[in-house]
């Protein structure tokens, strides 16, 4: 699939690091809360030809990305596992076997032609990498799947592929439905950090099992499916020949996406080899879960804690419309160092002023300005807390509206 992205020539080379698997994302994306789409049609805008080159070699599926980027995020202080940094605990818990590197050495020379932007997807990665080794380490799995992600979405929570995939873990709805995550008008479980990496660990497990504990083979299988590489190990099988993945006959896109994280996984082991320099990301937990009872905007859980409204939504990406749903307990994440701060300001807080938002569901002749004047906001408030990327609304679906709030440019939706 192709690559569909709006400017920003430094987020295109982000993207180059990144690998196919079918997953994406709604969240940040322009026009996606009104309309329940994945792909808004960005185009390329001041693009270099080899810029292109070097996207071509890398992507070949659709991802949209948001078309600024996203903020950087304080490094809380928290547990320490190891007291060193994370990469010397990933590398403890790699088991992948050894591979000829002439069989990935493609993938190997791109990423270290741009290491700069290799430690720039991993850096994104921090406040997730700490929480998914954890959860590999409990399920005895390899340590090399915690760098699944960027291939994946290259740790954008708000990554997007046309094709209906989601998150970090890019997730298809079919497959998040078969592995119990929830999707609403609300929610979208398939970009909760949490609860999307508990699924792709047990799926990845139970695919591991179908294919006799071959990691290579459950890997293709989580990008291609498992139906289409049983049928290619039958089909060598018939033939009398090798059936591992390296000789198997696998749509191109999954016969780089292998090696890709091998490749990757090489780096990361032996990084002065390669003459790169990784991130620095202490062996921290980053983030502390927040249960609340009832419906709070994001907006409102942010300035209670004291942090920007973009790093709670990093952490929360599964909350589609940046509310929480109403009538029922819901989790949000913070980092560590304010989760307190947060219990504390919201035990305080009346249950009226949780919420300063309403949904309006779109009529027949509504536009952007009558509705900001009806509900005496603007135009450009609406298109930001809606991501709307123009003034396009459909009769029948829903619009968050701010309620007696004028635009914000510190606070808004950024």
């Amino acid at each position: 699939m192709g690559l569909i992205i709006k400017t920003n020539r430094l987020w295109l080379l982000f993207l180059v690091m990144l690998g196919p698997a079918t997953v994406t994302d709604r969240f940040v994306q322009p026009g996606n809360i009104l309309n329940d789409q994945t792909g808004q049609g960005w185009s390329l805008q001041m693009v270099s030809a080899a810029d292109l080159e070097i996207y071509h070699l890398y992507r070949s599926q659709d991802i949209n990305m948001p078309s600024s980027n996203l903020p950087e995020v304080d490094k809380p202080a928290g547990d320490s596992v190891s007291g060193t940094d994370i990469w010397t605990r990933m590398r403890s818990g790699f088991v992948f076997p050894a591979v000829d590197p002439g069989l990935v050495r493609t993938y190997i020379d791109e990423y270290t032609k741009h290491p700069f932007l290799l430690k720039q997807v991993l850096q994104r990665g921090e406040p997730y990498l700490f929480h998914i080794l954890d959860r590999l380490e409990q399920e005895d799995m390899p340590a090399e799947l915690a760098l699944l992600p960027v291939i994946e979405s290259a740790f954008d929570p708000f990554a997007t592929s046309p094709a209906g995939a989601a998150g970090i873990w890019q997730f298809m709805p079919e497959t998040a439905a078969y592995v119990g995550l929830n999707q609403d008008w609300w929610y979208d479980g398939r970009r909760d950090i949490v609860a999307s990496t508990d699924a792709a660990l047990d799926y990845l497990g139970q695919l591991n099992k179908r294919f006799n504990n071959d990691w290579l083979l459950t890997l293709a299988a989580y990008n291609a499916g498992s139906a289409r590489v049983r049928r290619a190990i039958r089909e060598k099988r018939d033939a009398r020949k090798p059936a591992d993945f390296w000789h198997l006959s696998l749509p191109a896109e999954t016969r780089s996406y292998v090696p890709k994280l091998i490749a990757l996984r090489m780096i990361v082991e032996n990084p002065h080899d390669y003459n790169i320099s990784l991130p620095t990301l202490s062996d921290t937990r980053y983030f502390s879960a927040v249960e609340i009872r009832g419906q709070i905007e994001l907006k409102v859980a942010a300035q209670l804690a004291g942090i920007s409204l973009a790093m709670l939504q990093r952490l929360n990406p599964g909350y589609d419309r940046s509310i929480t749903p109403p009538d029922t307990t819901h989790t949000l994440l913070f980092p560590r160092p304010v989760a307190d701060i947060f219990r504390e300001r919201i035990a305080r807080l009346p249950i009226d002023q949780r919420v300063k938002s309403i949904r309006h569901r779109i009529r027949m002749g509504d536009n952007l300005s009558t509705i900001a004047q009806q509900y005496r906001t603007t135009v450009s408030v609406l298109r930001k807390i809606n991501r709307l990327n123009g003034s396009k609304i459909i009769a029948g679906k829903f619009l968050i509206v701010p309620v007696d709030e004028q635009e914000d440019s510190t606070t808004g939706i950024t």
